[in-house]
């Protein structure tokens, strides 16, 4: 959905923009007085995906669209590493499955980004997790309807290729852009001028490699040299990104906040980083932009999520790795124990709050991986957790069910800017987990929670089934 505001008017936050923000938090006073509208439904059997890939869910009109990859296990009829496009209808529970690329790669870093086109056809960006080095597309031939798709086309971006994440802005002519990991280990960004028909490489978002990390304390010593980032666009004149220094694993992370517009790269106060057209070969650094967390040793950030309010200003979430630093250099460390912070850009700066409990890892060897957050990207005073922990107190969930831990699903809302919280749990007392929920974007009388159901061993090995939980918006 296109916001036409833009983050300028709010770089200069004063009173009446203030009074107009809390005016409309009246209605979080009850948050949750209604019922979710019915218990998670079925979407996609067989089906996982990564967080690093935008939109992987959209809406439009009462539909949602979104993407996944097959596990090994053949459930639902799906090869191991089948790419599959899913439309499902809100008001009637439709759901059509179309696969977009048949055994792709069963790995979730290779999940599809999704944009809608100025005629409402779907384009679909996807790519192996650093396996070749093509980006890959098809769109719709028709649109809101995606059971017909042009042939697959691919294109080279000269380095191993992982991640996609695609953007139309009006304001720019309509020109998609695809920010991706590819030259250098690092976020780049392909650009299309004609609906997505054809691509050419844009330019380096940061640069950040192992080189730069010799003799850097923050370094651990293992692995590194490529930042993470989350995106989030206006659909008008700007794009902001939400990065980190390089992997969790490799570094004392923190994490940093800037946006493109018009050719030019800024930090969140509207201060120029890089101009993109008259030096494009000269990327900046991940610490040139604005630090929205400060990580350490024992504070170590990754980022979630990153929406814009009604007035274009950020809101990100992240999950910080608690009291690590006695294993930081070790490749078998103790079960990790995390938290889930929440940021707005609020009076010319970031104010950040703790979010949640958000409890143990995933599992062995990514100590980093979480159940993950989602802002509601309608309105977002609302959020959505995975944890295996209360979010209040922090105690372990139990599920009544088989005794075991689980991560559960909880919307949680806040009506002063993200300083408290309140709680409910929309799963509790599982059989299995509950992982990777996103708030689905672009429908404006309906929130619609998809996230993952089962068990996820690796980005390879899963059991996982995508389930919905839709309430009426009020």
């Amino acid at each position: 959905m296109i916001r036409q505001s833009t983050v300028l008017s709010v770089r200069f936050f004063n009173s009446q923009v203030v009074a107009v923000i809390l005016s409309s938090l009246v209605s979080v006073c009850h948050p949750f007085n209604s019922a979710p509208a019915q218990q998670p439904q079925l979407i996609v059997e067989n089906a996982g995906w990564c967080w690093f890939q935008t939109e992987r869910a959209l809406g439009s009109g009462s539909k949602v669209y979104l993407t996944s990859i097959a596990g090994h296990d053949g459930r639902g009829g799906r090869k191991s590493g089948d790419l599959v496009a899913t439309s499902y209808d809100v008001e009637t529970n439709n759901t059509v499955h179309y696969t977009l690329h048949p055994s792709f790669q069963s790995d979730d870093h290779d999940v599809a980004g999704l944009c809608l086109l100025a005629d409402q056809r779907l384009l679909a960006v996807y790519g192996k997790h650093g396996s070749d080095q093509y980006q890959r597309w098809r769109i719709t031939e028709k649109p809101h309807d995606i059971s017909t798709w042009s042939d697959e086309r691919a294109f080279s971006v000269g380095a191993p290729y992982t991640y996609s994440n695609v953007f139309r802005l009006t304001a720019e002519n309509d020109r998609i852009f695809n920010f991706h990991r590819g030259l250098g280990y690092n976020p780049n960004c392909n650009i299309s001028n004609d609906n997505g028909a054809t691509w050419k490489y844009g330019w380096r978002l940061v640069e950040w490699n192992k080189s730069q990390l010799i003799n850097d304390p923050r370094y651990t010593g293992r692995d590194g040299g490529r930042p993470y980032v989350r995106y989030a666009s206006n659909g008008l004149d700007e794009i902001h990104f939400l990065l980190t220094d390089d992997h969790p694993r490799a570094y004392d992370n923190s994490i940093y906040h800037g946006f493109y517009k018009s050719g030019k790269l800024f930090q969140s106060s509207g201060e120029v980083v890089s101009n993109l057209l008259s030096n494009p070969n000269s990327a900046p650094e991940p610490a040139q932009f604005t630090e929205v967390f400060a990580g350490n040793a024992n504070q170590v950030a990754w980022c979630n999520d990153l929406s814009l309010d009604a007035h274009g200003a950020p809101v990100a979430t992240f999950s910080v790795q608690l009291s690590g630093a006695p294993y930081r250099s070790e490749t078998q460390a103790p079960s990790s124990d995390h938290a889930y912070y929440y940021a707005r850009w609020l009076n010319n700066g970031w104010q950040t709050h703790f979010l949640a409990h958000a409890g143990s890892r995933l599992y062995s060897g990514e100590d980093d991986y979480t159940g993950l957050s989602s802002i509601d990207p309608e309105n977002p005073n609302f959020v959505v957790i995975s944890t295996n922990s209360n979010p209040e107190s922090g105690q372990p969930l139990i599920s009544q069910s088989d005794q075991q831990r689980h991560w559960e699903i909880y919307l949680g809302v806040t009506s002063d800017f993200g300083t408290t919280w309140q709680w409910k749990a929309l799963t509790r007392d599982s059989q299995v987990d509950n992982l990777r929920p996103v708030i689905v974007p672009g429908l404006s009388n309906h929130r619609v929670i998809l996230w993952c159901q089962g068990i996820l061993r690796s980005y390879t090995d899963f059991e996982l089934d995508l389930v919905a939980l839709s309430m009426q918006r009020k």
